[in-house]
């Protein structure tokens, strides 16, 4: 599996690539709670992304607020769905 790395970031090409090469470095180090070792994948305009969990990297600031966000989003998701998923459950449609 590629990961992308430092110098693959700073390859990036064209308008997206050279807004991103402009922007403040932040150094994240993305979790792994559930231990599946996948690595986060995201993209802004046309450009993916595939980072390591567990391995300290240096991105854009946006790239940073992209994964921010999609974990934020992961973490609401499974809040709203867990109640579907236990063993009781909660009936779907009509009057509750």
């Amino acid at each position: 599996m590629n990961y992308i790395n430092d110098l693959e970031i700073d390859k990036i090409t064209g308008e997206t690539g050279a807004s991103l090469a402009k922007e403040d470095r932040v150094n994240i180090l993305i979790a792994d709670p559930a231990g599946t070792g996948l690595p986060w994948e995201g993209g802004i305009n046309g450009h993916f992304f595939r980072i390591r969990r567990g391995v300290n990297v240096a991105v854009p600031k946006s790239v940073a607020e992209l994964i921010l966000q999609n974990e934020r989003v992961t973490v609401l998701g499974a809040a709203l769905v867990g109640p579907y998923k236990s063993g009781r459950g909660k009936k779907l449609g009509g009057a509750v």
